[in-house]
């Protein structure tokens, strides 16, 4: 059940906390579980439980067959690697276990996008819809839509099925409730953890034949693509650094996939070729409506930029204004302690505060969406209506209600001296994956002084994660960097990274898929099904994992086979 809490007074800088996880999803639930206390000398990836969800769910559509599905109780990490969190995850393995080479198994890392930031709207809560459903919500099926046409294939041609069929292991991390949206170190550590509380359930589960090491790729759409990055940057130092108390696999990272990652969230023209303020992913979505069908219609649009910055402002509002802080000394701070507490009304609207404060707790994958949209749809006047600081919200001279305009946060953060906001651009430029980023870490997936082979994927008509290509642009080249995230992130990775021009640092590909109709929708939320199917033709016999895009980049990843270099790629030009 959705609680609705009630707003705030409009001059209260503290979002409030969403509710509790719901009852009945145990191990997670209740006293003991997410949020309780860890168990003493349990260290980050130990496994403190594990329901089997097979026998109730055997017959669920789109569950694996020849296959078992636990939710998972385990521990993680938060602000820094000495605060022990205790976190839901899922795992899927064949009935009789992963398969072992001479020890060594295949780990698909999957990391979800967004859903919501209560535990009751997280994927362990609804692995009917958030793991092996079809897609994008799950990676069972693979499906999407153009708002018309539905394509939807069979679950058992899809990528989890695949998985299983293969002998792999499928761990997923629902990551720390409330308060973490987008918060890379954190959403990246229990991405990590849960790989190692896998292991420790296979081990536990097959003593005779689970595998010793994995070789894993990770995986992620919106959202998650920016978890998977970021557990790329943290694999080597955090796997070395923080260290489980019960005997654990190794893990040999062999390739990462991004399906429209949420990244570039600031533009940096003095850093970035081709760009300009207003060009990143906040000045694109703080306005941003989805219109169903694209018909301009206030009935039925959806304002989702103000509902995603509800969640991140609120969520990071939330954070640093915790009980707890990243240590001086701490190996992994989770955020930038000199620029914290943040202050709600140093960049939202008393108005902005109140709707921050009623979309928080509610989810996007569930009946909340309609309160979402709710909460959310007088930001449709953005002129009467105004959810932050002018600067920010940066409305137009010429505005008239239900214009689409830009942000103004990347101008805002490259010139302000107001302390408060300098703040909120500490954060937002700490949380940036790859090179751009201000945070300690690698700024990229490296291992052994060398680049983890790496897939990025998006489509051209992305309102959400923005790519759209322009009119008339030729069918065959990917859009510009000024109007596609996944284009800026590319480049930034090609040339500080990936293809340097001193040398060929690895394997960079960037696959754009074009916009045609209901074949290839090019959507935000139809790029998972789109890169996972092995054809985009009117025929829902090519919506099969094996031969898709996806599918030929984990295997020959997995196999060591990838030709360094870097190519951006249209798919169906």
């Amino acid at each position: 059940m959705i609680i609705l809490l009630a707003s705030c007074s409009a001059t209260s800088n503290k979002a409030t906390p969403p509710p509790a996880a719901p009852a009945n999803t145990a191990p997670c639930d209740g006293s003991s579980g997410v949020g309780g206390p860890v168990p003493a000398g349990f260290g980050p990836g130990d496994l403190v439980a594990a329901v089997d969800l097979t026998p109730q769910n055997s017959t669920s559509p789109g569950f694996p067959t020849g296959a078992r599905v636990w939710r998972v109780l385990y521990v993680s990490t938060g602000v820094d690697e000495t605060d022990l969190q205790l976190i839901c995850g899922m795992v899927a393995s064949p009935t009789a276990g992963p398969t072992s080479v001479s020890g060594v198994g295949h780990l698909l890392s999957w990391s979800h996008g967004t859903v919501g930031l209560a535990e009751s709207c997280l994927p362990s809560s609804d692995p009917a819809n958030g793991f092996w459903g079809k897609m994008a919500g799950g990676i069972g099926a693979i499906a999407w839509t153009d708002g018309v046409t539905k394509r939807v294939g069979e679950p058992q041609n899809g990528a989890l099925q695949y998985a299983m069929d293969q002998g792999w292991m499928v761990a997923t991390s629902d990551y720390q409730p409330n308060d973490t949206y987008i918060v890379g170190k954190i959403s990246g550590a229990n991405q990590l953890d849960v790989m190692r509380a896998a292991s420790q359930l296979m081990t536990q589960q097959f003593a005779k034949s689970a595998p010793t090491s994995y070789d894993t790729i990770l995986w992620g759409h919106s959202q998650g693509g920016h978890t998977a990055m970021w557990a790329g940057q943290l694999f080597e130092s955090y796997l070395a650094l923080t260290k489980p108390s019960q005997p654990t696999a190794a893990f040999t990272l062999k390739g990462v996939t991004l399906l429209a990652p949420a990244s570039s969230f600031i533009s940096m023209p003095t850093k970035q070729s081709s760009v300009a303020y207003g060009d990143g992913l906040m000045d694109s979505e703080i306005h941003q409506t989805l219109k169903p069908l694209g018909i301009p219609l206030a009935m039925l649009e959806v304002q989702i930029g103000p509902a995603l910055v509800s969640y991140l402002v609120g969520s990071w509002n939330l954070l640093s204004n915790g009980a707890k802080v990243p240590a001086p000394d701490a190996k992994f701070p989770a955020f930038p302690a000199a620029n914290s507490p943040l202050e709600l009304t140093a960049i939202a609207t008393p108005a902005g505060v109140d709707t921050v404060n009623t979309v928080l707790p509610l989810c996007l994958n569930k009946a909340g969406g309609k309160d979402v949209a709710a909460a959310t749809a007088k930001y449709r006047d953005a002129q009467t209506n105004q959810m932050l600081v002018p600067s920010v919200w940066n409305l137009p001279d010429n505005y008239k209600t239900g214009d689409y305009f830009k942000g103004g946060m990347d101008n805002t953060c490259a010139t302000t001296s107001n302390p408060a906001m300098v703040n909120w651009c500490a954060w937002v430029t700490w949380n940036l994956p790859g090179p751009l980023g201000t945070n300690p870490y690698p700024k990229a997936p490296i291992v052994g002084g060398k680049p983890v082979p790496m897939m990025i994927a998006q489509g051209s008509d992305d309102t959400v994660v923005h790519c759209i290509s322009p009119t008339g642009s030729a069918n065959k080249l990917a859009p510009p960097a000024a109007d596609c995230l996944s284009v800026q992130f590319y480049n930034t990775l090609a040339a500080e990274i990936y293809c340097p021009v001193t040398g060929n640092g690895g394997h960079l590909q960037l696959d754009i898929f074009r916009k045609t109709g209901p074949n290839s929708p090019a959507s935000h939320f139809a790029i998972p099904g789109q890169a996972s199917a092995k054809a985009l033709k009117n025929s829902n016999a090519d919506l099969v994992f094996t031969g898709s895009p996806v599918e030929q980049f984990f295997t020959r990843a997995f196999a060591g086979t990838l030709t360094p270099g870097c190519t951006a790629t249209v798919l169906n030009p």
